[in-house]
Parts: structure tokens; sequence; C-alpha cells
């Protein structure tokens, strides 16, 4: 539970601050985001890197009961990203791209975001201690 606390503090803030620059900033996450997809180096970069963090979360975090599983859940989430982009990445950008070019989509995706910072630093800070 120690691990689920720690990653919960860490991580809620981090999807918090996010979300609200992609809710508060659309046309530059917009921006940002066609900028990573039209460069095939920085998308596969991205993908190695999702693939690490989702790593590192599942390798410390293999926890399947309770509100943690919210943390191995996002851990499997950022692998099943990473692999995606490394090895589809023509499917992966054209994906991308029409989450970008729906404004509906941009928003829940920062709503998203919110609920999970929300939740997670609420578990992290205000429930755990």
């Amino acid at each position: 539970m120690e691990t689920s606390i720690y990653l919960a503090k860490l991580m809620g803030p981090i999807y918090l601050v996010v979300a609200l620059g992609i809710l508060i900033n659309q046309d530059h996450f917009r921006a940002i985001a066609k900028e990573v997809a039209a460069s095939p180096a920085l998308f596969y970069l991205t993908g190695v890197i999702a693939l690490i963090i989702g790593g590192l979360i599942v390798l410390l975090h293999d926890v399947w009961s309770g509100w943690p599983i919210v943390v191995t859940l996002i851990g499997w989430a950022a692998i099943a990203k990473g692999v995606v982009r490394t090895l589809a990445p023509g499917w992966a950008v054209e994906t991308v791209s029409k989450i970008i070019d729906n404004p509906n989509a941009v928003t829940a995706t920062g709503l998203v975001a919110l609920a999970l910072g929300a939740f997670l630093t609420a578990m992290g800070y205000v429930l755990a201690g």
C-alpha cells in the first residue's frame, strides 16, 4: 500500500496539471500533439518513454485490488501506448490525428486526466494521509 500512496502522490498532481493545461490551452495542446505526430523520431521516442514508465509502474506496483488497481492500470495503459507507437506508428499517428482534430475528444481527454488526477491526489494525500 505504501508504494500505491507514493505513486498516487506523484501521479495525481501531474495528471491535474496536465489536464488543466489541456483544458485551458486546447489550441496549444493540439499544436504540440500535431508536432509530435509529424515527427517520426519524436513519436517513436515518446513510445519508448511510455514503455519505460509503464514498465516501471507495473514492475513496482502489480496490485489488483482496491483503489490501487487504478495505478496498475495506468502502468499497463502506458505499456500499451508504447507498444502501439513503436510497432504500429502509422495507425497510432492516424488515431492521434483524429483526436486532435475533434474538439470534443480533446476536452474529453482533459476531463479524463482531470478525474484521474483528482482521484489519485485524493487517494495519495487526503484519504491515505
